[in-house]
């Protein structure tokens, strides 16, 4: 009995979690990351400050979730997408269109505010988010396998380790993102990513 109840409390728990969790990314969609409070969340969830607490260490945890989760759909879409190349699709090409992908669902999709929470956060460290940054990462999968790919296929050079340029592939990503964020809006994410992206090619492919 005693076991019951407390696989009822847990999942009670759950729904409780996720409601918080849902409410906060209908408001943050509405106002921005920025602008809405804990008190704001917790109004809409019709339920008291403190049980955000019981949940959530912080509202940045809360931010870093909501980000956790964005970045795990959006891997999970690039997986997805490989799979529409006919199979004689040269790797270069498959890693431009991947780019090109890539800086459309930032732009579009997670948009420069919550690129900018998510740099803020990591500086901050006021939360741990080491899964926007661990090599496990999917992300990083996909570009190794890609770059595994076109070695094989003998259009890249192999005497640098596929995981070694994966990792140089995405801090580059990175990096222009940031560049992004810093000059944002004068700064066009997709165009520069893709020119240089077309130059660490060059350094990639098989002479």
């Amino acid at each position: 009995m005693k076991k019951e109840k407390m696989t009822v409390r847990k999942l009670q728990a759950n729904e409780t979690k996720k409601k918080i969790y849902q409410c906060a990314e209908e408001l943050f969609r509405q106002h921005g990351f920025e602008n809405v409070t804990v008190d704001d969340i917790m109004n809409k969830v019709g339920m008291s400050k403190g049980t955000f607490f019981v949940h959530y260490a912080s509202r940045d945890a809360l931010l870093a979730a909501c980000i956790t989760e964005f970045v795990n759909r959006a891997d999970t879409d690039y997986e997805s997408y490989l799979e529409t190349f006919p199979e004689q699709t040269a790797t270069s090409d498959i890693l431009m269109a991947m780019v090109g992908r890539i800086a459309d669902n930032i732009i579009e999709n997670v948009g420069y505010e919550r690129i900018k929470i998510a740099y803020r956060i990591q500086l901050e460290k006021t939360f741990d988010t080491g899964m926007l940054l661990n090599h496990d990462r999917k992300i990083y999968k996909t570009f190794s396998s890609l770059v595994n790919r076109g070695m094989q296929t003998g259009e890249f050079r192999t005497d640098i380790p596929a995981e070694s340029i994966a990792n140089h592939l995405v801090m580059a990503m990175r990096g222009a993102t940031y560049e992004w964020c810093i000059r944002y809006p004068d700064f066009n994410l997709k165009n520069h990513l893709l020119r240089h992206f077309q130059i660490l090619l060059c350094g990639i492919r098989k002479r």
